[in-house]
């Protein structure tokens, strides 16, 4: 399920929040982040532990994408705490909508 929805099931987390439980924008977004710390480590054990003909983790790759990510959610959320409310929502629909396009296109 981590696969299809996101590790952290962020496209559906983040604006069930900000419709449903009039979260706003900048915390449903730092919410969806949070959440996917568990869910990322339950899911690496799963595949280590259960990965058929062995481990199927590459930990060397991981940390080169451990390091990206932590940069990234480090910079994107400096930026994001400058960005009105409205501009996050707006931006959180379009990246959404350019996903379900991708997804309906691409084969």
């Amino acid at each position: 399920m981590s696969g299809l929805l996101g590790v952290g099931g962020g496209f559906l987390m983040v604006p069930l929040q900000v419709m449903l439980a009039k979260t706003p924008q900048l915390k449903a977004n730092a919410n969806s982040l949070a959440a996917i710390v568990p869910i990322s480590i339950a899911g690496v054990f799963v595949y280590y532990f259960a990965g058929r003909g062995g481990p199927q983790v590459d930990f060397r790759f991981a940390l080169l994408l451990v390091v990206g990510g932590v940069f990234g959610a480090y910079v994107g959320a400096r930026l994001a705490s400058h960005v009105p409310e409205a501009w996050l929502g707006r931006g959180v629909a379009v990246v959404l909508a350019g996903v379900g396009l991708k997804e309906i296109i691409s084969p």
